[in-house]
This record gives structure tokens, sequence and C-alpha cells, in this order.
């Protein structure tokens, strides 16, 4: 009995001793990587191809980036050493492949590409509005960007735009037309309601209204000018006193870049497919195109997230929340898609 445990024991010793082996003499798992670098270019129509932000992925692998806006650039890191599929993704846009090597340590460079439109140019559409500059009084108050919505009959406003011009023009409720990706025809903006708009601007210290500039582009049909005076009418009901200030094109983009303009037209021709894009050129609070000084972090995470979301109804849901959200901060009065 005694010869036996001992045997037992040194069994047991054994298996101990191999379990410490084991897990001591395993060698490390170490992960050989690279990194790989490009731009993306994105074709504009009328423009040829512009760096843009769109979503690059490193196929099977779960690594992924989305390049910058401004100049398209793109890193990805920690690639595993190997050959792989990359894939550049935008909305609107044909998907766009090259197979590359990673080696080592080493950075793969100029993995550079070029997307294509996957519709046609004439589906891109645009939208004509008037902007808030929001660092402005009485506009940083959001009663009031809210009341000049509702002094405005739109509707009747557009239907004497296009008997006047012979235009075909659709009301606009927020800043994406019905044909980009991301439409909301449900999208409620702002009825025309005086009474509603007289409220407000008594709730924002302004019950018996406001002196304001507007300031507009000369045209020689003198479309613009059209429009302002209609909307100094509206807007003389609530007891808002617009001046209108016709001036040429350049001086008005160098009037909005430098910050001077507190109302003002402006138009949107959606240059690509990709509603992102638009949002942050207008709305984002680094876009370079944002002239009315919107500034919300939540819209701009939610642009940011829109690039990198693949999946197109979490894309749509995702547009219209942003939309939504611009809608009800009234940085602007949308008037008509065209």
């Amino acid at each position: 009995m005694k010869r036996f445990l001992s045997t037992k024991g040194i069994l047991l010793i054994c298996l101990l001793g191999a379990i410490v082996c084991l897990i001591g003499c395993t060698p490390s798992v170490s992960v050989h990587t690279g990194t790989i670098n490009g731009v993306i270019n994105v074709y504009w129509p009328g423009v040829g191809y512009v760096p843009g932000a769109a979503r690059i992925d490193v196929l099977n692998e779960g690594i992924f980036t989305v390049s910058y806006f401004s100049d398209g650039n793109y890193t990805l890191s920690n690639v595993p050493v190997g050959q792989h599929t990359i894939t550049v993704f935008k909305h609107g846009y044909i998907t766009a492949q090259q197979v590359i090597n990673v080696v080592e340590d080493q950075t793969t460079t100029n993995v550079n590409f070029n997307l294509e439109l996957k519709v046609p140019t004439e589906q891109l559409a645009g939208t004509y509005y008037l902007g808030f500059n929001l660092d402005i009084p009485p506009f940083d108050n959001l009663k009031v960007r809210q009341a000049l919505n509702y002094a405005i009959n739109k509707q009747t406003l557009v239907n004497e735009i296009n008997s006047e011009f012979g235009y075909n023009m659709e009301v606009a409720q927020g800043l994406i037309p019905p044909s980009i990706t991301g439409y909301n025809s449900s999208l409620a903006g702002y009825s025309y309601d005086v009474a509603e708009a007289q409220v407000l601007l008594s709730q924002a210290g302004y019950p018996e209204g406001f002196s304001t500039d507007l300031y507009y582009n000369i045209l020689n049909s003198g479309f613009h000018y059209f429009v302002a005076q209609k909307i100094q009418t509206y807007l003389a009901q609530v007891g808002i006193n617009a001046e209108l200030h016709g001036i040429e094109w350049a001086q008005l983009l160098a009037m909005l870049a430098q910050g001077d303009l507190p109302f003002f037209r402006l138009g949107w021709r959606f240059d690509t497919p990709d509603p992102t894009d638009a949002f942050y050129c207008l709305y984002h609070s680094a876009g370079s195109d944002n002239s009315s000084h919107y500034h919300n972090p939540a819209v701009d995470s939610q642009i940011e997230q829109a690039w990198a979301t693949i999946n197109e109804a979490d894309f749509i849901q995702l547009i219209q929340q942003i939309e939504s959200t611009i809608v009800d901060d009234a940085p602007a009065i949308y008037l008509y898609h065209y």
C-alpha cells in the first residue's frame, strides 16, 4: 500500500511538471503587421476628382478607417502581414478594390482610389435657402430663427416663383432634395403660422419685431430680388423690417467668409450623391461652407459616423436624424428644391 501511494505521487509530480513546462515553454504569439496609406478621390460633376471622405476596409480583417474629407488621406494601421483586398465604399459611388501585399514593419504608400459616380449627374439636385448667422443677434436666438421660418408661406411663394419664371420647383422642408439618398418625405419642417411666429418672437424678447439686413446676389433676371421682396413682405407681417441688399456674387462670398452677414440668400447644389458631404460642408463645426456658424457636437459626431456606415437602412436613418436635428435648430429657411 505504501509503495502504491509513492508511485501515484511520482506520477502526479511528473504531470504537474509537464503542465508547468507547457505554460512556461509555449512561445509568445506575436502578430506581424504593417501599415497602408493613400488618398481617396471622389468624382464631383463639373469639377473632376476631388479628395473626399469614404470608408476603407481591409477585407475579412475587421479593420477599417474613414478618409479625411479635406484631403482624402487615410491610414490603415496594424494590418497583418500578407496579401489583402482593400475595399473603398461611399454611398452613391461604385465600390473600388485593390489587392495589396503588406510587409512587416513597413508602410505601403500611395494606395490611392478614384471613386466613380453610381448615379447619373442629372439626378443631383439642389436646395435654395436663406441662412442665418448664429453669431449675430438676434439670430443667436433659436426662437427668433424658428419664428422667421413660421412667418413665410413657402407653398404660395414657390407657386409664385413657378408662375413668374416658368419653373417647376418643389417646396423644401429640409436640405435634402427628393433625388438624394436619405430624402425624408415625412419631414414636417415649418408650416405657415403667423400666430406661432409672433408668439415665438415675444418669447424671444422681440414682441414688436426688429430690423435686419437681408443680402442676396444680383442676377440679370432679377430672380433673387423677386424672392427677397416676397420674403420682405412676409416678415413685415410679424414686425420684422428686412432691408434688402443686392450685391455681386463674389462680394457676397467674401462677406460670408468674413462672417459679416446676418441674414443671406444661398443655395446648395449637391456635388456628390452622398448627403453626408453636404452636411459636413454646411453644418459640421469644421465645414468649409458653414456660413451659419452652426455648431452642434452631436451633429458633428453623427456626420462622421455616417461616412463609416455601410448598411443603407442604417445610413438613411442616421442621415434623417441629422437633417431633423438641423431643421429643429433652424440655421436656415429652406425654400425649395431645384
